[in-house]
């Protein structure tokens, strides 16, 4: 699977695989607008539950065509992949089936690394770079409640122009009603986001508080300014654009949240699951040993928040 037999057609059916919050939130977005091209990927021991209490957004219940990795239909032109970056291993033998030549991948997860894990299980040619920037989403067992504005940041590495493939997804999220950006530095774009999220999401999963406890509490940005200015020196030594100036930045979106603001990763920690901190801190932590930067706030927040053995 090194490369697609042609141009990608329109896409007329979507996978989606992940129903967290970002998962639901887009499902009910697609669902609304072309119900008939979307289908959910998942295993029969997790659709049971979403057919007894199905998932809803903001109060509305959807009704989604669920598929199994056994019976997944046809392949798909578009794959969206909003599980958690944690799960995504063991996701890829159930994409596997759907891929076709002229699939496109569209990972929606946090962290860097999503596209290299598809691509090196896919081919590079079948995977997007992508993220997702979403005002608060609470999740609450199948229940998503989300206010403010989201939209997907995707495309190649570089988008100058974009690629026909490119084209091809946007014009499906044009015509769902999804808003998109189409950055021209992808690499750049993700590391943004990165280091906002090694940062906030961190911060409150250590302290056990939404954002109101960094806002009040100078120690408390303290620890989220320290993990993102490893972050962003790891980024600067790998040429990553205006990397120096990325940790303010990050502190004022901190600063302007919603008080009551919990990040995905709290959400985890308060539920008991696994959390996402050898993607954040983890990543932050290889890459600056392999570049000689020292890291030791993301090194206790890694020993902090990973899994004991």
């Amino acid at each position: 699977m090194n490369k697609p037999e042609h141009d990608p057609p329109p896409v007329q059916q979507a996978v989606l695989i992940g129903l967290g919050a970002i998962g639901t939130l887009y499902a009910a977005r697609i669902s609304a607008r072309v119900p008939d091209q979307l289908r959910i990927l998942a295993d029969p021991a997790r659709i049971a539950p979403y057919q007894t209490d199905p998932p809803s957004l903001n109060g509305r219940r959807l009704n989604l065509h669920y598929v199994t990795p056994d019976r997944p239909g046809p392949p798909a032109d578009l794959i969206l992949v909003a599980v958690k970056s944690v799960a995504l291993d063991q996701t890829l033998p159930m994409i596997a089936p759907l891929v076709a030549g002229h699939t496109q991948i569209l990972p929606l997860l946090n962290g860097i690394l999503a596209q290299d894990i598809l691509a090196a299980a896919f081919g590079r040619p079948r995977v997007l770079h992508g993220l997702v920037h979403c005002g608060s989403a609470m999740r609450s067992g199948h229940d998503v409640s989300q206010q403010g504005g989201d939209k997907i940041l995707f495309g190649e590495a570089r988008n100058t122009p974009p690629s026909p493939r490119v084209r091809a997804v946007a014009a499906f999220l044009d015509r769902c009603g999804i808003r998109f950006v189409i950055p021209d530095d992808m690499r750049a774009a993700q590391w943004r986001k990165f280091i906002l999220n090694v940062g906030i999401n961190q911060a409150q999963a250590v302290l056990r508080a939404p954002c109101r406890e960094l806002q009040e509490n100078p120690d408390s940005m303290r620890l989220a300014r320290d993990l993102m200015d490893e972050a962003a020196a790891v980024a600067a030594a790998l040429g990553i654009p205006g990397a120096a100036d990325l940790p303010a930045w990050a502190e004022s979106i901190i600063r302007a949240a919603a008080p009551d603001n919990k990040t995905s990763m709290l959400q985890d920690v308060e539920a008991g699951r696994p959390t996402e901190v050898d993607w954040l801190a983890g990543t932050v932590c290889r890459l600056g040993r392999e570049r000689g930067i020292p890291t030791p706030a993301n090194e206790r927040v890694w020993r902090q928040l990973r899994p004991s053995t």
